[in-house]
């Protein structure tokens, strides 16, 4: 008996086995009745032996047929098993998600616990990054980001708008506390330019990330402008009525080679469901689009 036998002569003969009949076999593996007597007559031919005995329409496994088959189930199983244990791996491992600093320290951390709900084995590596991580040279798998991007190697979905407020400790005079702005750094951000119109009034700080200048706001340091969302949840705070406040756009990316891979995909549900709760009603649920290939975001 010739000892090779291929995974295309293995199912081909299990399924005659298992079905009875060269046409119900045909069926169950979507190929034609002639394709399977054809392969049929080839194995045979390679092993030296007849595999089948006709009694009408059925087809009755000789001695060797069913050794062979004991030799294709094992195939069979290995195989399966490859493929179990290639969707545990991809279910299971580090997603990078770069956003920026107020995004994950008081969006995406408080919901981790849904994360290990929806996805268990999935490590969320949470990067406090500027706009500017790059998809494609892998410093994270999944992004958002507080600007339209431009060309890249990534997917992208405007996923929501964030609206901005001037808040100050609850119980405080706003008109008596001085300013936390921006610095120089993010001088050219829609809120820091909203900012610019105060420049005359007394400022006691600056800072580049929100959460520094929403930490000293609820320190009670000074007045600020935040995210109108995230700012309202906190009890310590009070909004300030606000002339004309900025908004940002929110973007949601995801880096294109990833995508299908099935923690990511599962992350990418997370970080979605979770961005759209904290910005209500303004959640955008648009496809995901295409962005033209470049080196970097």
């Amino acid at each position: 008996m010739h000892q090779t036998l291929s995974w295309d002569d293995a199912r081909i003969l299990l399924a005659v086995l298992r079905h009875g009949t060269q046409s119900t076999a045909s069926k169950a593996l979507g190929i034609d009745q002639a394709t399977v007597s054809r392969r049929l007559l080839r194995l045979e031919d390679s092993v030296g032996s007849v595999l089948f005995l006709r009694d009408g329409t059925r087809l009755i496994p000789t001695e060797t047929a069913q050794r062979l088959a004991e030799r294709a189930e094992e195939a069979e199983a290995s195989l399966a098993s490859m493929v179990r244990s290639e969707a545990d791996t991809e279910s299971a491992g580090a997603v990078r998600i770069a956003a920026p600093y107020f995004v994950t320290a008081n969006v995406l951390a408080p919901a981790l616990p849904l994360l290990r709900q929806l996805a268990e084995g999935v490590v969320a590596e949470l990067v406090a990054a500027a706009d500017g991580a790059a998809l494609t040279r892998r410093e994270a798998d999944i992004a958002l980001r507080l600007s339209k991007p431009g060309n890249g190697s990534f997917l992208a979905r405007r996923i929501a708008t964030v609206q901005y407020a001037v808040f100050a400790r609850r119980g405080a005079n706003p008109d008596r506390l001085p300013w936390i702005g921006f610095d120089e750094t993010v001088g050219e951000t829609p809120e820091a330019r909203w900012m610019a119109r105060y420049e005359e009034e007394p400022t006691l700080a600056r800072a580049a990330d929100l959460q520094t200048i929403y930490q000293a706001v609820r320190a009670g340091a000074g007045r600020g402008l935040l995210p109108l969302a995230l700012a309202k949840r906190d009890s310590t705070l009070v909004a300030v009525p606000t002339p004309e406040a900025p908004s940002r756009e929110l973007w949601l990316l995801v880096e294109r080679r990833v995508r299908q891979v099935r923690r990511v995909a599962l992350t990418l549900g997370w970080v979605e469901a979770v961005i759209c709760d904290a910005f209500p009603p303004r959640c955008q649920m648009s496809d995901i689009r295409d962005q033209n290939p470049t080196s970097d975001l």
